[in-house]
């Protein structure tokens, strides 16, 4: 009788691992209140499957909703951000830009996002990712706005100071980070990161691809200065909206902080304390290091690229918004795949696999680039198929970068997401 016994709890533990490699809580395992998961979660209430069915057709609180609503953030502020860089060529002569100027505002728009994300990281350990990532969306809703308004931004300083501001937006990239991080276990947080970071990333090659073509149809209704600012129009909506629907999410899988506090569940963090430690483990800093020159490639190309190829190669203003949208677009899968690479050397070697992805794919991210400058030395620019093809390794290395981060200290998340800038 005893072996039969266990005989019928072997087999129902396989057919409970079975449902759960389907993405099912067939457990029904419930958070500190009660309240039952859609997915399978291990002894943390992180989600432990991540697949596409997941990804495509589940919305639920708390992982999924909060997967959804952070790429989604991120997504809206960097679509906000370089949505003005998509439309230079037309913003220039309304605001009498010089080339200096574009190039102030290109640095102000990126210069402006260190300080908040080492913030970020801070005030993710404070108050939680979702409240962080809310409360920076709403702030930088103003000089969007402000776009939109005749005769409020008139001059180049006006200008460069907004996208400064909206710039700022970029640190919510750590909040993604951290939310994911806090939600899905170690078995698929690298796929998790992944994929809300180069969802959300892909906001700079959708603007690029996008605003041109917002444009030319406000073109057909009304005069080139207006048009422009109409265009505004569409990154404010999109960050209202990706705020309402964050602040829907629920900050850890049992619950806001806000309520785990009150419960006694949870006590209140010491963000100082927190960000402090994470700050003097020795592994945030190759992580910074690693991430900083993968960062600044991509974040210089989103700038530069629509102007380069209106000016450089004398392309309609729609045409080098849509080659210039090239680059970002990557992020819709080689993000994925930096993901995926990691979550599978970390099943086959530990964190050193992970580690060795971060290392191979970074130094082959590097071969590439001496080999495009080698290639075009002698050459009055670079050759823009060699470009298109080099432009996915950034992408690959970051999401390498950001599946190492939650193995560093794993219970300073913000911390560790924020100085890696």
């Amino acid at each position: 009788m005893p072996a039969t016994l266990e005989s019928i709890e072997a087999e129902i533990a396989t057919l409970h691992e079975t449902l759960e490699s389907q993405g099912l809580n067939s457990r029904g395992v419930t958070d500190i209140f009660g309240r039952k998961f859609s997915l399978p979660v291990d002894d943390e209430h992180k989600a432990k499957k991540l697949g596409l069915t997941q990804i495509f057709c589940n919305f639920s609180n708390p992982h999924m909703r909060a997967f959804h609503t952070s790429w989604f953030g991120f997504f809206s502020s960097f679509f906000s951000t370089f949505a003005a860089a998509a439309l230079i060529a037309y913003i220039g002569p309304d605001l009498n830009l010089t080339a200096e100027d574009k190039g102030n505002a290109g640095i102000a728009a990126v210069a402006g996002t260190i300080f908040f994300r080492l913030a970020m990281g801070y005030i993710c350990d404070k108050v939680g990712a979702r409240r962080g990532l809310g409360t920076l969306l709403l702030l930088v809703t103003p000089p969007i706005i402000c776009f939109i308004i005749p005769g409020v931004i008139v001059n180049a300083g006006g200008f460069i100071a907004a996208r400064c501001v909206i710039g700022w937006g970029l640190a919510t990239f750590v909040a993604c980070q951290t939310w994911c991080s806090q939600q899905f276990s170690k078995s698929v947080v690298g796929m998790a990161n992944a994929t809300a970071a180069g969802w959300g990333n892909l906001g700079g090659g959708v603007t690029l691809l996008v605003m041109p073509q917002i444009m030319v149809g406000f073109l057909k209704v009304t005069d080139q200065d207006t048009a422009w600012r109409l265009c505004m129009i569409v990154p404010a909506a999109m960050i209202i909206l990706a705020t309402l629907l964050v602040m829907k999410g629920r900050d850890l899988p049992d619950g806001n902080y806000k309520e785990l506090e009150m419960s006694g569940a949870k006590q209140k963090g010491n963000g100082s304390l927190v960000f402090l430690i994470a700050a003097c483990n020795i592994n945030t800093i190759p992580l910074m290091i690693c991430y900083a020159t993968c960062f600044g490639v991509e974040l210089t190309m989103n700038n530069k690229a629509v102007l380069y190829f209106y000016e450089y190669y004398d392309l309609s203003k729609s045409l080098a918004g849509v080659l210039g949208a090239c680059f970002g677009l990557m992020n819709l899968f080689a993000r994925s795949w930096g993901g995926l690479l990691s979550d599978w050397t970390m099943k086959k070697f530990g964190i050193r696999g992970r580690v060795w992805s971060l290392f191979v794919v970074q130094v082959f991210q590097g071969f590439m680039c001496l080999t495009l400058g080698l290639l075009t030395v002698n050459m009055p620019g670079p050759v823009r198929m060699e470009r298109g093809q080099a432009s996915k390794y950034p992408a690959s290395v970051f999401e390498s970068i950001y599946s190492v981060t939650p193995e560093v200290t794993f219970h300073c998340y913000g911390g560790d997401e924020g100085p890696p800038l």
